[in-house]
């Protein structure tokens, strides 16, 4: 085989376990005139143990794969004959498959049935639509070297039982894989659009019990159905209505398609939604469970309940009625007071509600509804607002210090003056946010998205900002001094005035910034991005420069005094009346 396969240009690095079949083998591989790694999977028609249907299913995954271009799904390379066999050459991706035990938080398990939901759709489009007919944890890749773990991208590969069109009959016989194929298939040889679904809610199901894929069928009652109460007690009612609907028997039960299942899923929590949650004991290993999340949304619930329409008859219709009679109460009269802590600790919800001048550092609300609440001057220091929903929400003169607001959705709120010392707004979304004369010195800002927020006057100093998005951020007159803008994105932003002093800024994206005026003495930019940035009448005084790219930037007037301009790239930039680094004046 090694011989055969190098005179295509192909070398065999090593044989994997990922899937192996009678008569199939697969190896990673390189090709090497694009020095590029490969899957080789080899049926061998020779061997004594292969059969003709996995030469068929060769043939099928093929056909199917040279229509495909998506960016998760293994992208089809060459298909070559040996004297042995045949090869499928497809794109070697790095990762996991689900197969391989590993625990994987809630956020990360939602995340990965949105990723093969999102392929489904792009497959489903096609015409006449592809069916994967296969899904199962063995045929999903969890990709190991994103960045993102807490997030991870999945990948859908073998479509060796794929088939394109819906079919009342599979030809080929019965194929893929017994306790994740859906009754029609199974039973009746046939597959419906939505069969795929049946399939993820499965793996799935295994997923959040820690159940191995070769064991799923002790999971499956004697009417074929997967009792999801009784084995997750923990997941949210939603999510619990979600999974049922995607593994119903009856095809014309489930979702119509994988675009519904998609809307139906994103806004609803896994976990969650029960009072006494976290004096559950924890019963799915390996599955770590993070804190629990709360009540999904009024928004997501109206979502959800126009979706599960199999569910519309069940006792559970009460607690939509209940929630869209507080939905329609909040929208005639704003709760405030007293009323409004006992509706927010009850139920982790209160849109528009007032708590203007109340004290809740006691209470845990992570994961809150409260678009459009009122906490102007409000004492919420060391509050858990971890994933709060505070969308246009009033902070303003609030008292939040060491307050946890964690991926806190705070778009265009109002925290003018609003105390923030201390305060981890990690991962948080704070576009468009008003920040004027805010205190966030020593606050924890990495990874923020501070798109377009007014940070004005702002007291930052401390602050660690390293690779916080601030592009087009105002942040005149702001106070940055000891503040960690590592690979910070400041494209745009008006740092006019503002002070800069003992700030690390390496590998900062300035391109295009307003920094006239701005002091920034002692600043580390070490190949920072100022292409283009105004510098006019700036204070650069011992400012490490080196490497950095100040091609065209406007540099009128500036102050560089001692500053480290080592392999910096001045190209067109304007150094008109500037001080230069060994104090002389630039004519």
């Amino acid at each position: 085989m090694k011989e055969d396969i190098f005179s295509y240009g192909y070398q065999i690095i090593r044989k994997m376990e990922r899937r192996q079949q009678e008569g199939e083998v697969v190896y990673q591989g390189l090709a090497l005139t694009q020095d590029q790694k490969v899957v080789i999977k080899e049926f061998c028609f020779a061997d004594n143990d292969a059969n003709w249907a996995g030469f068929e299913a060769y043939e099928r995954e093929v056909e199917i794969l040279r229509q495909l271009q998506h960016p998760r799904i293994p992208r089809y390379i060459d298909a070559l004959e040996t004297p042995k066999g045949f090869c499928l050459i497809t794109e070697y991706q790095d990762g996991q498959s689900l197969a391989e035990r590993r625990s994987f938080t809630p956020e990360q398990i939602k995340q990965i049935a949105v990723s093969i939901l999102e392929i489904l759709v792009y497959l489903q489009k096609h015409t006449p639509p592809i069916i994967h007919g296969n899904i199962k944890p063995e045929n999903i890749l969890v990709d190991t070297c994103s960045h993102n773990d807490r997030f991870p991208a999945a990948y859908l590969i073998n479509f060796g039982s794929a088939r394109t069109g819906i079919e009342n009959s599979l030809s080929e016989g019965l194929s893929g894989t017994p306790g994740f194929m859906p009754p029609e298939q199974e039973l009746n040889n046939t597959v419906a659009i939505n069969s795929d679904l049946y399939s993820l809610g499965v793996t799935l199901i295994c997923l959040l019990t820690g159940t191995r894929s070769t064991d799923v069928r002790k999971l499956i009652d004697r009417d074929y159905r997967f009792q999801v109460k009784k084995l997750m007690p923990q997941l949210s009612t939603l999510f619990t209505m979600w999974l049922e609907k995607m593994i119903s028997p009856n095809a014309k039960d489930r979702f119509e398609d994988a675009a519904a299942a998609l809307a139906a899923l994103k806004p609803i929590p896994v976990f969650g939604d029960a009072a006494n949650f976290k004096n559950v004991a924890m019963a799915i290993n390996p599955v770590k469970i993070s804190p629990a999340v709360g009540l999904a949304s009024i928004g997501a619930i109206a979502l959800l309940a126009s979706s599960l329409t199999f569910f519309r008859q069940q006792p559970k219709q009460t607690h939509f009625q209940r929630k869209e009679k507080l939905k329609q109460e909040i929208a005639i009269k704003a709760i405030s007071g007293q009323s409004a802590i006992e509706q927010l600790q009850a139920t982790g919800e209160c849109p528009g509600c007032s708590f203007r001048g109340a004290n809740l550092p006691a209470i845990k609300v992570e994961d809150a509804y409260l678009r459009d609440a009122n906490f102007s001057k409000a004492n919420l220091r060391g509050i858990d607002f971890r994933e709060a929903r505070l969308q246009n929400a009033n902070l303003r003169d609030a008292q939040l210090q060491g307050a946890n607001l964690i991926k806190a959705k705070l778009q265009q709120a109002n925290l003018y003056r609003a105390h923030l010392e201390g305060a981890n707004l990690m991962s948080s979304d704070l576009q468009n946010t008003r920040f004027e004369e805010a205190f966030l010195s020593g606050a924890n800002l990495i990874k923020a998205v501070l798109e377009n927020a007014n940070l004005r006057s702002a007291d930052l100093s401390g602050a660690n900002l390293s690779t916080a998005n601030l592009r087009g951020a105002n942040l005149k007159d702001a106070n940055l001094k000891d503040a960690n803008l590592t690979r910070v994105n400041l494209k745009g932003a008006n740092l006019n005035g503002a002070s800069l002093t003992e700030t690390i800024m390496n590998r900062a994206s300035l391109r295009g910034a307003e920094l006239q005026d701005a002091t920034l003495k002692d600043v580390s930019l070490r190949r920072a991005d100022l292409v283009g940035a105004n510098l006019s009448g700036a204070r650069l005084l011992s400012t490490d420069l080196q490497g950095a790219n100040l091609k065209g930037a406007n540099l009128k007037d500036a102050n560089l005094r001692g500053a480290n301009l080592e392999d910096a790239n001045l190209q067109g930039a304007n150094l008109s009346g500037a001080i230069m680094p060994d104090g002389a004046l630039n004519d």
